[in-house]
């Protein structure tokens, strides 16, 4: 919090302090996720930097809006989540570059990830799905130790274990602060004797009616109508890297100069692990949330970014031309327009203290 010299108010102290850590947040992930963009996409330098400056500036513009420079946790959000795949990116490379003596081991880039990742989970609930990352590695890493058991198959699998229950403990430590002022030593509070005792589900529920389905109202049409573009940008861009990666793969590529297989394989498999927490998102704002809120939170999953950005980078449309990407590939214009629109829009509407906030 700013001394009191700046200004006597300990409240506008600490919205100010709130709005600086909000901008530098902002700045962070917006190099953070250049540098990661850089990084993963398989092609020649001038490329890569094209699709990663294109990324980045899409974070810039993101239907997040205002919500980026509020004191709100969206940016700071993006921030720990992107610095989190930098770092499981870096441990990538590591595997498939082992003669780098130069970097860090292996094991600590997936422990610094899995440590990003639970900072992340601290400012929002929903970093707990990019569990998923750590989950899909555990399994294939549990296959390669049970054929063949040695020290560095047992060590790569503890620092995966261990990642992951970073995360898991990023979720758990707010919960537990609140059971621990609320519920000891008698309970005052009803979630206190549920199973989990969970503050946020409680306070989602009770206050908020949120639930399975529950926002699918009349009366909510309007919203599910704001977060529309945004869901269908979510939906597509993670379904069609599930679906159909070589789609993808060759929208990237340069056919005259075509990349290493190794830097192909860490794009396809960096871009599916991003893909599945992202697309959960989609299906739980769908069914689950406040549907509108989308449109702010989508601003900390980065696969959207990095998808967009090759399809604005497509000078010669060389791809797609079919498939799931071809859908987006023909609307990027307007969707960038959109997401404009839409942070002026939201600005005259979060002043005034009205929906999509």
């Amino acid at each position: 919090m700013f001394p009191t010299f700046v200004h006597p108010s300990p409240i506008v102290r600490h919205a100010l302090s709130g709005i600086l850590t909000s901008h530098v947040s902002h700045l962070g992930a917006v190099i953070t996720l250049y540098s990661l963009v850089r990084r993963i996409i398989p092609a020649e330098q001038e490329r890569k930097r094209e699709i990663a400056f294109i990324a980045a500036c899409l974070h810039t513009f993101s239907p997040a809006g205002l919500f980026l420079s509020a004191p709100y946790g969206e940016s700071t959000f993006a921030f720990t989540t992107f610095l989190g795949i930098l770092c499981y990116v870096r441990a990538q490379e590591q595997h498939r570059l082992p003669a780098q003596q130069s970097h860090l081991p292996k094991a600590a880039w997936i422990l610094l990830s899995g440590f990003s990742f639970a900072l992340s989970t601290l400012f929002r609930s929903n970093g707990l799905l990019h569990g998923t990352i750590f989950l899909f590695d555990a399994i294939a890493c549990l296959r390669i130790f049970f054929k063949a058991p040695n020290a560095s198959n047992l060590g790569h699998l503890i620092s995966i274990i261990l990642a992951g229950s970073f995360i898991a403990i990023g979720f758990a430590l707010p919960q537990a602060i609140a059971y621990f002022q609320y519920c000891t030593p008698e309970p005052t509070r009803p979630w206190c004797s549920h199973l989990p005792p969970s503050i946020y589900s409680w306070v989602q529920k009770h206050y908020w009616n949120v639930g399975f389905l529950s926002y699918w109202t009349p009366n909510n049409i309007p919203l599910f109508l704001l977060a529309a573009p945004m869901l269908a940008v979510l939906s597509t861009t993670a379904l069609a890297v599930l679906l159909e990666p070589q789609v993808l793969l060759a929208a990237v590529e340069e056919p005259s100069k075509p990349s290493a297989e190794s830097s192909k394989k860490l794009f396809t498999h960096v871009a599916f692990q991003l893909a599945v927490p992202q697309v959960i998102l989609a299906a739980m704002a769908i069914t689950s949330f406040h549907v509108q809120i989308i449109n702010r939170i989508s601003s900390g999953c980065s696969l959207w970014y990095i998808v967009l950005a090759v399809l604005v980078a497509d000078h010669h449309s060389r791809g797609p031309q079919q498939g799931l990407l071809r859908l987006l590939r023909g609307r990027k214009e307007v969707l960038v327009r959109v997401m404009v629109g839409y942070a002026v829009v939201q600005g005259g509407l979060y002043a005034a203290f009205l929906p999509p906030a």
